[in-house]
């Protein structure tokens, strides 16, 4: 008996899905070591204008996102949130730390690097946190390369902090960043925000999915919201040393960070996904 082979239909041939044509341009340590580098340059230098010490935030923001990145996609899970705030928690200490430092230490000529003795001793604190948490004696986490990346954590969160006061007060006084930081509240929005644009980007794209590109716009588009209510706490406080175009400059590059990045990430979010749902929330990005 023959038997007729069932008719195969030709499969459809479609190109793979493919994300946006936004590549981030460098791996985790190259990363690391060109924002760290340019963040603390940019940190020391207070009289820049603040859009460009919001780019080294800016930087500082991504290489502390991408070390939250490295540090929970072992399946933290709701610890994604604790780690950007402990990253954040390190950074105002830390920041503080070296303002006091500085004031206080007897270094007459060398006042603003100075403040990076807080992003090192921060950067040593989250060594030996990583260490403590993942060594079997004591709490056995397991996570690969955890000790470094608590150690970025802590020195991305504290050049974020100190790029912050150095963008409100003008300067990295201790005394300013007491009056005009601490004392006026700003640095609750500070801190929440910050802790936003650290543990957010990851904690939003969190599944199997999770893709370090998309991920990582996220982290920008939070530092250009940043940017933008720096700007307007400049204005209320009238602390630039430039006059109103220095805050107003840094509230036109805030718009422009959000908004590109906003539209990059919804754009690559519809694009990379199996299919999407209108709510009517969010209008659908052609």
């Amino acid at each position: 008996m023959t038997v007729t082979p069932a008719v195969v239909e030709e499969e459809e041939v479609t190109a793979p899905k493919k994300g946006l044509s936004f590549k981030f341009p460098f791996a985790e340590t190259e990363l690391g070591l060109i924002a760290g580098i340019l963040a603390a340059i940019i940190t020391i230098f207070t009289g820049l204008p603040a859009v460009i010490k919001a780019v080294g935030m800016l930087l500082a923001f991504v290489w502390g996102a991408d070390s939250v990145r490295k540090t929970s996609k072992y399946g933290l899970g709701t610890g994604v949130p604790s780690i950007g705030v402990l990253g954040i928690g390190y950074g105002v200490i830390g920041a503080l730390m070296g303002l006091a430092f500085a004031r206080y230490g007897s270094v007459e000529g060398i006042f603003y690097p100075a403040v990076l003795i807080g992003v090192l001793f921060m950067g040593g604190i989250g060594l030996v946190s990583g260490y403590f948490s993942n060594n079997e004696k004591f709490i056995a986490m397991k996570i690969p390369r955890l000790e470094r990346a608590m150690m970025e954590l802590g020195m991305a969160g504290t050049l974020v902090i100190l790029l912050q006061f150095s963008i409100v007060t003008g300067s990295l006084r201790f005394d300013a960043v007491v009056d005009q930081v601490m004392d006026t509240g700003v640095i609750a929005f500070m801190f929440i925000l910050s802790c936003m644009g650290m543990f957010h980007p990851y904690n939003a794209c969190l599944g199997p999915d999770e893709r370090r590109e998309r991920t990582l716009m996220l982290s920008l588009e939070i530092s250009g919201l940043i940017s933008i209510i720096l700007g307007f706490a400049m204005i209320v406080l009238g602390t630039s040393p430039f006059g109103l175009w220095d805050p107003i400059a840094l509230i036109v590059f805030g718009v422009i960070v959000w908004v590109v990045f906003y539209r990059r990430f919804i754009k690559a979010c519809m694009k990379e996904c199996y299919a999407t749902v209108g709510t009517g929330l969010i209008k659908t990005i052609g």
